[in-house]
């Protein structure tokens, strides 16, 4: 094999040895939905709302911290709205849900205070 075929090879190997890893990061991808990672001022009686399809082969892994009270729900629907989580007036919270079955679910903050708080939130959505 000559020098030029050789590094021909090599280019070749260096190539798709590069693009195993992006390919493979996409699949996993797929399983397991990268973490959400959300900034957000609320100000008196604002909501802030975060849907997703979440089936009852995956657990949600969430996670908030405020500056000030906000009421929190998890919830899906069924019809009519289904509320899995309510914490009423709280600044911080964190869990793990395991839906009984496949829906759309919404995490739900809600300021009902007449100041400007600042919430930050996290979620993850994994296999079981």
């Amino acid at each position: 094999m000559s020098m030029l075929n050789g590094g021909v090879m090599l280019g070749i190997a260096i190539a798709f040895g590069a693009g195993a890893p992006a390919a493979f990061a996409q699949d996993s991808s797929k399983a397991n939905p990268p973490v959400r990672n959300v900034t957000k001022t609320l100000l008196g009686s604002e909501a802030q709302k975060e849907c997703f399809p979440l089936n009852n082969q995956q657990r949600l892994n969430y996670r908030f911290r405020s500056d000030g009270p906000l009421d929190f729900k998890l919830s899906h629907q069924e019809g009519a709205e289904v509320i899995d989580i309510r914490r009423a007036r709280t600044a911080e919270e964190s869990g793990t849900f395991t839906p009984s079955k496949s829906a759309d679910h919404c995490l739900v903050w809600t300021n009902s205070g007449g100041k400007a708080v600042t919430l930050h939130y996290e979620f993850e959505r994994h296999r079981k």
